[in-house]
């Protein structure tokens, strides 16, 4: 009678472990069946935003009006997102001479055609533009730059100070939730950049691959939305409408505290590297503006002055286009852009041949 009992305990041992081995097998078969299927996932989705992007990059082209692209880079929002490339990209880019760094908002990013570029030295340049940007996204995307790369002075920090930098700030900004989303870091209340534990990077990983299907999710249920469905260039009709210049400038204002802390960061620049301050374009619409108005004094009267006295150069584009130039209202149309990034290319290498010329000495 004992025997049998000890049989079938040892049976129903056996049994139970059995179970949890299947479990096991069963568990982990489904969840790296999810992670390949997410792999997947991600690498439609990726797809799929490079064919809107030709879609609505060739809209742009025709200077149809509302419609600036491109808008995404490797399945990333060019302005949101386009970040995390930048920081692929610096990790993996160890053998160039120097290194572009392009910090502010979409303005600094959507404008600037990458095809076109021809930076001198094998320079590369790295996009940290935030949508709605302002000094606290500047403060946040350098110091996201500074936890991965101690700048050189070979190195080019340009950062804009347009009249969206003096964008009312208080609440979270697009820039701190793309960096939450995407988990690998988090933002201090000092708006300091601390990494998370590098021991879930297949975790960041993930979060990227769900990014990219997110961006495409939402371009696709456009496709259901009334208003989106009838348009005219179609769905993904991620039109862009700055033309109510009064509405665009509703949240600048030009305070001392913002005004501290744009020059704190200008000066701890140019402690370290090569810094230079760009002004972007504006329209002229926008710069007749009460709230733009104010800026475009405070750059002519103050800023500039000051930039001038502490040797910091200064790229001024504010008036260099018509109104006619901007096809959203804000940003500049096709050909205008490809004018901007020629001059932005002979600026830039002006900048790196004087800092190459200055180290041969």
């Amino acid at each position: 009678m004992s025997n049998n009992s000890d049989r079938l305990k040892k049976s129903e041992k056996d049994a139970g472990i059995k179970a949890v081995k299947l479990w096991v097998v069963y568990s982990a078969v489904i969840f790296i069946g999810a992670l390949f299927f997410m792999y997947l996932a991600s690498m439609g989705a990726t797809a799929f935003t490079e064919i809107c992007d030709t879609h609505y990059y060739n809209a742009y082209k025709k200077d149809n009006r509302g419609y600036i692209a491109p808008w995404y880079t490797n399945g990333l929002h060019i302005v949101d997102e386009g970040f995390i490339n930048s920081m692929d990209r610096l990790e993996h880019d160890t053998d160039i001479p120097g290194h572009v760094f392009v910090i502010g908002s979409s303005l600094s990013a959507m404008e600037y055609d990458p095809v076109k570029q021809h930076l001198r030295n094998n320079y590369g340049m790295y996009m940290f533009a935030s949508g709605s940007g302002s000094w606290r996204t500047n403060i946040i995307l350098d110091n996201l730059i500074r936890s991965k790369w101690a700048y050189t002075d070979k190195d080019i920090v340009k950062l804009e100070v347009s009249y969206s930098t003096f964008r009312n700030a208080d609440d979270e900004t697009i820039a701190e939730s793309s960096i939450e989303k995407w988990g690998k870091y988090h933002v201090t209340d000092d708006f300091q950049i601390e990494e998370n534990t590098p021991l879930l990077q297949p975790l960041y990983d993930l979060n990227v691959n769900m990014i990219k299907i997110q961006n495409m999710w939402e371009i696709i249920s456009t496709y259901f939305s009334p208003t989106y469905r009838n348009a005219k260039i179609g769905p993904a009709n991620y039109r862009n409408n700055y033309f109510n210049h009064e509405g665009t400038a509703e949240h600048i204002s030009v305070t001392d505290d913002k005004i501290e802390s744009i020059t704190s960061q200008i000066k701890d620049l140019k402690s370290r590297t090569n810094v230079v301050i760009e002004l972007s374009p504006i329209a002229p619409g926008l710069r007749d503006t009460e709230n733009v108005s104010e800026y475009m004094k405070y750059v002519d009267e103050e800023l500039k002055p000051w930039l001038k006295e502490n040797k910091v150069p200064c790229l001024d584009y504010r008036e260099l286009f018509p109104e006619k130039e901007f096809i959203d209202g804000a940003h500049l149309s096709y050909k205008a852009s490809l004018r901007y990034t020629r001059r932005m290319n002979q600026d830039l290498n002006n900048m790196i041949r004087k800092i190459w010329t200055k180290r041969k000495k």
